[in-house]
């Protein structure tokens, strides 16, 4: 990190969340409290911007190949601004029922890497998603290289970022938005899933693949067929197919 990346300060970060300028996540020193630490906190749920309560060592650490042996007063709280703004799951989701659209939303469940992130949004912009979901906690860090590897497409499609997977789930269904997700536990095919719906796609890390939360709120899970040795694909490749016969299906039946 570099000073020009990074805010300090209660009042500084206060002032930094009630403009328009993109946040990526804010650090509080444990134990700090008062009014503005309340009101930073408050300004940060509003915008969807990630905190995280750390010990005082932590902060200390993060700061000293910044700032040395300055030792700044950073007053408990330390921000890093982003590269996106976050929007609101709701409000997406609204304007794609104003303007009479066919909802496609990819929900990313524990995607860490940037590079598979900035290609995945790469595609999905391209293919048409509204928006990409994630959750506050346990996804990659959308940085600028995050944006690189997506050619600048990040900046062109919204990303929504909800508290946790359990609200997102239950937003889908109030809405009748199917959510199906890719998963290898399955031997339904990609080809049997109905697309011509109101549909969330979820994606799961190549590691673990969908968590547990997935699978249980899921309407469908499917595999993509392979006929080779190797049993899984990089989750931005997959994502590239899965998008493709999203858009093939849609196609035939408009």
């Amino acid at each position: 990190m570099k000073k020009k990346d990074i805010f300090i300060g209660r009042q500084p970060a206060i002032e930094v969340l009630r403009s328009d300028k993109a946040v990526e996540k804010i650090w509080l020193q444990k134990g700090a409290s008062g009014p503005e630490i309340d009101e930073i906190k408050r300004l940060a749920a509003e915008r969807r911007i990630a905190t995280q309560t750390v010990p005082k060592d932590k902060i200390a650490y993060m700061l000293f190949p910044v700032y040395q042996h300055q030792r700044p007063n950073h007053q408990g709280v330390v921000g890093v601004y982003g590269e996106v703004q976050y929007f609101k799951l709701e409000d997406i989701f609204d304007q794609v029922l104003s303007r009479g659209e066919l909802a496609l939303f990819l929900v990313l469940d524990g995607v860490t890497d940037v590079r598979n992130f900035g290609a995945i949004a790469r595609t999905a912009e391209a293919m048409g998603v509204h928006a990409i979901v994630v959750q506050e906690k346990g996804v990659a860090q959308i940085n600028s290289e995050a944006v690189k590897a997506s050619a600048g497409a990040i900046h062109n499609l919204p990303i929504c970022r909800e508290k946790n997977l359990r609200d997102i789930y239950k937003y889908f269904a109030l809405n009748g938005v199917q959510v199906v997700a890719s998963s290898l536990d399955t031997e339904i095919t990609i080809d049997e899933i109905d697309f011509t719906l109101p549909t969330a796609i979820v994606m799961g890390s190549e590691g673990k693949g969908i968590s547990i939360m997935s699978k249980d709120y899921s309407n469908k899970q499917f595999i993509i067929p392979m006929q080779g040795n190797i049993n899984s694909l990089n989750v931005s490749v997959s994502a590239g197919m899965i998008l493709y016969e999203v858009s093939k299906q849609r196609r035939v039946g408009a």
